[in-house]
């Protein structure tokens, strides 16, 4: 019999509208469950509390980002979701050559209880516009953004909490690209040695404005490590602040021993629009495959992978009113063919071979799981996201993969002979992967076709020293931006098929310029048919995990597509007995 962990903590305190702390203080949130506690087996790790720089950022720390920093959109289901109580971005002029974007805060504060302001803001933009002329040595380690297409200091007034950018051209993210991952009062104390968080601030805003060189190395030199997660070292308090519903409190263990625990809990300087359940959020480093069986009592929620020995256990949990969900991260399975390898260096020869692959009976090669694969009919778009319909009715990926009234004559007329074969390279370590591949095997076989076992413990190595094989069997990330596609499907070595499209590129600079969502969806379209056109890619399912909850905590709500580990949102989970958050 399962021991259920019934937590004290998450017994509903009734009549109680606000809980302050012991102390005294800040008054919790009115949306948050006074002693609400929830234990998560997370399969991440939390290695920087900067999920604005280029490099090393890992799925755990955006899970941990999300929880803690508010921004003024983020992508939900392909699209910029605004968050008001935050702030928002306008842009105020655009031409073929130029825009000009507001970015104008709410009232939003920091966990110490300093506000956000023009100091935040300009810092974001430094680093995103990789602000002077810094050597390697010196420079902001920042992800990509159109903020590397502002031109100048922004237009800013001390005394508010608004800056205003001018990009050079048209930039797809104006909405996301200012990144306010760090707080500008930290990076001045830390890079200048001064204490007060006013003058701090003012330092920024001094070395930003007068372009500093000395002083912007400085703030370079704490943006790329001041905030990173290092073993056996715990981080300051100034480096834990956050400005989202949630803070971090601790960060015990060390993420390289694989016994990382982070405890979080809500923020209570938080004024903005994500009405949180739980008090207190902790997340222990553990692989689900290895939790599943303390469900219920040492942990509230665990995912893991959707494998057929665990279906069984998973079931049980469910007939026994454990919650359920599965939910993919932005994955998807699909069988992509090399131009450059004979028999399948011809758009007849693609198309003659991928349009007898039986792509039912791939699905159905997940056994008991493949109600959780969905099923997907495009290359650049997820099936959740949007624009997807029209992408697949337009773009004519079911008319171009058919099945051929004449297999056998379709092959001929491609000049391909009867029996030939295609090595097909996939994971062989992967359970789903294997019986893929003997599905595809017998399907192609029955038109004449001879699929050989090319699997490959590591198939990324074997893709990276440029191994033999016609087609490979993998994941791959559906792109979000138009810098993801432009890697995939252009002239670059992530390019899995080596299939380039002069027209598809200017499409994909297009699309980096697109302002508006219809116009942005459109031009994904056209890029998609030219993806199908070429006959290169077979889309077959996203790639799915699952989250199983105890009885403790309402069935997550999953969040498809999510960057992060969890995959099901945590801002959104409440205890039993409770309505749901609803995030903007």
């Amino acid at each position: 019999m399962r021991r259920l962990r019934r937590a004290a903590a998450l017994i509903l305190v009734t009549g109680v509208a606000l809980a302050t702390s012991a102390c005294g203080g800040t008054p919790l949130p009115a949306s948050v469950m006074p002693g609400s506690l929830v234990d998560v087996a997370w399969p991440g790790a939390l290695t920087t509390l900067n999920t604005a720089t280029a490099t090393g950022v890992t799925p755990g720390d955006r899970d941990v980002s999300a929880m803690t920093r508010s921004q003024f959109s983020r992508p939900v289901l392909g699209l910029p979701a605004e968050d008001a109580s935050f702030g928002t971005a306008e842009i105020v002029a655009e031409s073929d050559d130029a825009m000009t974007v507001v970015y104008d805060l709410a009232e939003p504060t920091w966990s110490d209880g300093i506000a956000l302001d023009a100091a935040d803001l300009l810092l974001a933009w430094a680093a995103g516009a990789a602000h002077g002329d810094a050597t390697e040595e010196t420079a902001f380690d920042a992800a990509p953004s159109g903020l590397v297409h502002s031109s100048g200091v922004p237009s800013y007034d001390e005394f508010e909490r608004r800056i205003e950018v001018t990009f050079d051209r048209p930039v797809i993210d104006w909405q996301t690209a200012l990144d306010v991952a760090v707080p500008a009062h930290v990076a001045g104390r830390i890079a200048f040695g001064l204490e007060d968080p006013m003058v701090a601030k003012q330092a920024v805003i001094d070395a930003i404005a007068g372009d500093d060189r000395e002083a912007l190395a400085n703030l370079a030199t704490v943006w790329n490590g001041a905030f990173d997660i290092s073993a056996g070292t715990p981080p300051s308090d100034m480096a834990l602040l956050s400005s989202g519903p949630y803070r971090i409190d601790a960060v015990d263990g060390s993420a390289d021993d694989g016994d990382q625990r982070v405890s979080l809990s809500a923020n209570r300087e938080y004024t903005g629009g994500i009405p949180v359940s739980y008090e207190q959020i902790v997340l222990h480093q553990a692989r689900g495959v290895d939790a599943i069986d303390a469900v219920g009592s040492d942990y509230d929620v665990v995912q893991l992978p959707a494998e057929a020995a665990d279906f069984e256990q998973v079931r049980d949990y469910e007939r026994d009113d454990f919650g359920m969900t599965t939910a993919d991260a932005g994955k998807m399975w699909a069988l992509f063919a090399r131009v450059d390898s004979w028999p399948l260096d011809s758009r007849a020869a693609r198309t003659a071979f991928l349009s007898t692959v039986p792509r039912d009976a791939v699905a159905e090669a997940s056994g008991e799981w493949k109600s959780a694969y969905t099923s997907t009919s495009a290359a650049v778009f997820s099936p959740d996201s949007d624009g997807y319909d029209i992408a697949v009715e337009d773009a004519g990926f079911e008319e171009a993969f058919a099945p051929a009234d004449d297999p056998a004559a379709a092959r001929k007329k491609a000049g391909v002979p009867e029996h030939t074969t295609v090595c097909i390279l996939y994971d062989a370590d992967s359970e789903f992967a294997r019986d893929a591949f003997d599905a595809i095997r017998k399907g192609v076989a029955e038109e004449g076709w001879i699929a050989r076992d090319c699997g490959h413990p590591e198939p990324d190595e074997v893709v990276e020293v440029g191994g033999a094989y016609d087609a490979i069997l993998t994941t791959v990330d559906v792109p979000r931006t138009p810098a993801d596609i432009a890697r995939q499907w252009g002239d670059t070595a992530a390019n899995l098929t080596g299939a380039t499209s002069s027209d598809r590129d200017e499409l994909i600079e297009q699309l980096s310029r697109a302002t508006d969502r219809y116009d942005a969806r459109d031009l994904r379209v056209e890029i998609e048919r030219t993806i199908v056109d070429q006959r290169v890619v077979l889309p077959l399912a996203m790639d799915p995990s699952v989250i199983v909850a105890s009885r403790d905590i309402a069935p997550p709500s999953p969040a498809s597509g999510r960057a992060g580990a969890l995959l099901t949102d945590p801002l959104t989970w409440a205890p039993v007995g409770a309505e749901p958050s609803v995030a903007p």
